[in-house]
Parts: C-alpha cells; structure tokens; sequence
C-alpha cells in the first residue's frame, strides 16, 4: 500500500503537507543515520503519532522500503519530540529532493504535555490529550477489529493445546521429544494451516479497503493484538526486528529456503512454518529456480566461444542461486562471478558458504565478492566504463532489490546493466508484482514494506538503447515475481 500516493506517482511537497491536515510543524527537523552510517537531515512534512514524512534534498540518497534508520529523532519547536528506530515504508524521488516516508516505534511522537507545577495547562488537559489518541482505536473498522480478534483467539487456543501437548511428551521418557514431534506436525501441520488461511484470507480482504489515513491506527490495532503470536517464531520475529537494519536479509532469505519448523516451542514452529510457506515466501524459492536456470542458460551460451563466462549479481545476498549452481553442474568450472552486496555480514556469509561448496564438489568456479552499495556502484560504474568489474558480462541479474528501490534508480541501474553487457548477453531484473496474497499481512504485521509492480511497471525499466524485440517481461509458478529480460545484440548498439 502506498501511502504517500494512491497511484504511485510522484506527489508534491506541498501536496503530501495538505494530505497530512496538521499545522504548526513547518520548522519540524529530522535528524537520523543510515545503517550504512550516512547521517540524513530532513525537513518534517507530514506528522502523526506513528508515521511522518520528511524531505531530503540530498540527490546521492537512495533509500530502501523496509530500512531501518537509526538514532531516529524528530525536533518540534527546536524540542525533541521522538527519538528512536524508524522504519522505511515509502519513499518517492524527483530531480530535486527524496521524499521518505516512515513508520515509528510506539509510543510514537511525544509533543509534551505541560503540567500545572510547570506550565499553564491542567490534569484534565492531559486526560483530554490522551483520550484524543484513545480515539484513534474508534476509527478502526469494526470488521477488521473482528478479524483481529478472532486470529488472536485462534492462536492463542492453538498455543494453548499445544504446549499442552508438550508437557504430554516431556511426561513419557521413553520416547524423546525429536521422535515425537515430527509426528505432532504431521497430524496437525496441515489442518492448523488451512485454518490460519481461512482467517487471514478474511482479515486481508478488509484490510485492503483500509482508508490511506487510518493506516497506522489500523496498524497498530493489529500489532498490538496479533505480536506476542507472530514474533516468537524466528521468522516473524527476524522480519519484524532486522538485525541488520533491513528487511529481506541473507538469514531471513535462508529461513525461507530451509522452508522448515524452526523455534523454541511447536507452537513457535507451526507458526513459522506457516510464515515461510505464504505467497511471498514460496516465491522467493520460484525466484532462485528462475535465476538457477538462467545461469545454466547463459553459461551454456557463452561457453561456445571458449572463453570464460563472466556473470554479475547486485544485491547477491546469500546466493541460493549460486550454491545451487556450483553444487549440480560441473559447467560451473567455466565462470567467473562477481557478487557484489552493500552489507559485510552477508558478504562474508555468502563468500564463506561458496567456499565450501566449491571445496566439497571441487570446483574451480571464481568468485570476487564486493562490498558495495546501489549508490556506490552506480556512481562508481558511471567513472570506470573501461574497468573489469564494470563491463563485459554475459549475464547480469538482480533479484529481490528492485522491491525496495524507486523507479528513478532501478532505470538508472538497467541502464548501466545493459552497457555493461557483452554482445549477446543478458540481463535480468526481478520484481513482485502489484497485487500479491499476504501484503498487508507483511505491512501491518511485520513493518515489511515493498513496491510492488505489474507489467506495465516492468516495461518503464527497458533500457534506452534497447529494441522492442530484444525484452519480455514474465512472470514465474506463483505469479507474484515479474522478471524483465533483456538480450543485447550480438553487434553491441
């Protein structure tokens, strides 16, 4: 759901205050850093107890849906009225400036209440404050109340009977928890799903008609009844915490791959296995299959000309694709990959993890891993046009970023992708499309934010120089990823 435009277009400045209907923060100031340490001044143009939107005027920024900012804090009146983690959740960009748009921890925007003994206001005025955001849970709509509430009954039930079960298996010895338990999932896994579908089907057919401006009192409603259920499962709580100050990390990408009961309890694991076999997830494993077949494709192709087949990924995280690649085909002696990723924790993951599969299956694939940012491959593929690590490639592809960047830098980027292709090589992008099953559940519950695209969307990323015939734009099992393909002439244009 976009919350700053219905449509996705950019909006002005001046629109986005008017949308926002308060006054008296015109000299708001936000002050935040990037986990990448890149410290951001903005000016505050929308304010609510949850979500607020500022400007940037630094054109070198390119945010992410889903980043964490931290050190967040928000100044009203030259007085500190939030300070803590803020979660990125839109984010529209023009030649001028980044409008960004974010999700705040409770209890949200203090604005400050003065007392009697320190001010001119009375008790009553501060009950009268608070009762104006009390309010707030009256402009939910009863249906999606409901629906809240009857999921939170549910589990709560199911976790219940569950740990009842537990204590049943700690009671006979003679039979260890491990041999019991994939029993107790056998039986119960698949009934438990289809019932939690059942209602979440219901509670995301009302949140779709969720009014723009009571997203966050909404949000919250559900945050509040429906997160001690979902984040003691590892996934849930991985998604909704980022550790590493992002949606979409390389551990999370391998909770979904593992596709597993993972937690402390069975009710912890049911729930997690019920996360990481939703819409997204299931096409999260379809995107690797794709990108795995790519890389057979195009190793295939280009080893006809007997030389080295160079592929690039950006945005690599842990590298599914790649570990599949390197462990089935022996073709994989013939490349040399370049994986580049803006975080070192998943760098030196995914590196360490292609290691040993190259060791255990002895191959003599090459891989470079690069840390490098989307700012900072941009700029610096833009300066080293002749540099190795900018040209000549026989595929280049990207996977899951384009969910997370504004269409202004993901064109930016096909664009450096296709000059930097070999004749006859490919390119590949990757996208969720538009209307998916599960968004609001990864945007109400889980502070998981995306942009999603359709056919349309994918086509305004066709390079420049590229000719009508020479693109498509697919889609995989599940429908929920697009794929933009484009094939470079033989004869470089």
């Amino acid at each position: 759901m976009n919350k700053l435009t219905k449509n996705g277009e950019s909006k002005t400045s001046a629109g986005v205050h008017g949308e926002a209907g308060n006054g008296g923060f015109e000299d708001g100031l936000v002050l935040c850093k990037t986990r990448a340490g890149i410290e951001l001044h903005g000016k505050l143009i929308k304010l609510t107890r949850l979500v607020i939107a500022f400007e940037i005027y630094d054109p070198g920024v390119a945010l992410r849906l889903s980043e964490i900012l931290d050190d967040f804090k928000i100044f009203l009146d030259d007085r500190e009225a939030y300070s803590g983690r803020a979660v990125v959740s839109n984010v529209v960009q023009t030649a001028a400036l980044t409008v960004c748009e974010v999700k705040l921890d409770e209890p949200g925007v203090y604005v400050g209440i003065n007392m009697p003994f320190n001010g001119n206001i009375s008790f009553l005025d501060a009950y009268h404050t608070f009762f104006g955001k009390w309010q707030n849970q009256a402009r939910v709509l009863p249906e999606f109340k409901m629906a809240v509430l009857d999921l939170q009954s549910y589990l709560q039930d199911l976790k219940l009977l569950l740990e009842q079960i537990e204590i049943s298996i700690a009671a006979h010895p003679s039979r260890s928890r491990a041999d019991i338990e994939p029993q107790v999932f056998q039986d119960l896994a698949p009934i438990v799903l289809r019932n939690i579908d059942v209602m979440r089907e219901r509670l995301l057919d009302i949140a779709g008609k969720v009014d723009l401006e009571l997203y966050a009192a909404h949000q919250a409603f559900m945050q509040r009844h429906l997160h001690p259920l979902f984040l003691c499962a590892p996934f849930g709580h991985r998604t909704y915490h980022k550790p590493l100050g992002y949606a979409g990390d390389y551990e999370m990408m391998n909770m979904i791959h593992r596709n597993t009961f993972e937690g402390e309890s069975l009710y912890a694991k049911i729930v997690h296995y019920w996360l990481v076999n939703q819409a997204p997830s299931i096409s999260v494993r379809n995107r690797v299959a794709h990108m795995k077949s790519r890389l057979v494709e195009e190793t295939i192709r280009a080893m006809r000309q007997s030389r080295p087949v160079r592929i690039m990924n950006l945005g690599c995280g842990p590298a599914r694709e790649v570990q599949q690649f390197l462990s089935e085909q022996r073709l994989s002696d013939l490349v040399e990959f370049t994986l580049l990723d803006f975080d070192s924790e998943t760098l030196d993951y995914t590196a360490s993890k292609l290691e040993k599969i190259k060791a255990q299956h002895k191959r003599q694939t090459r891989i470079q891993t690069k840390l490098m940012s989307v700012t900072q491959w941009i700029k610096y593929v833009s300066q080293s046009a002749n540099d190795p690590l900018s040209t000549g490639f026989d595929l280049i592809y990207c996977g899951g970023l384009f969910d997370y960047l504004s269409d202004k830098v993901c064109k930016q980027i096909v664009n450096l992708f296709y000059s930097n292709l070999a004749p006859g090589g490919l390119l590949v992008v990757a996208n969720m499309a538009d209307k998916i099953p599960f968004r609001h559940m990864l945007e109400f519950l889980l502070d998981w934010h995306l942009i999603y695209r359709d056919r349309q969307g994918m086509t305004r990323f066709v390079p420049d120089k590229a000719s009508s015939d020479s693109w498509s734009v697919i889609t995989e099992p599940v429908a929920v990823n697009l794929f933009l393909e484009v094939r470079k002439p033989q004869t470089a244009n």
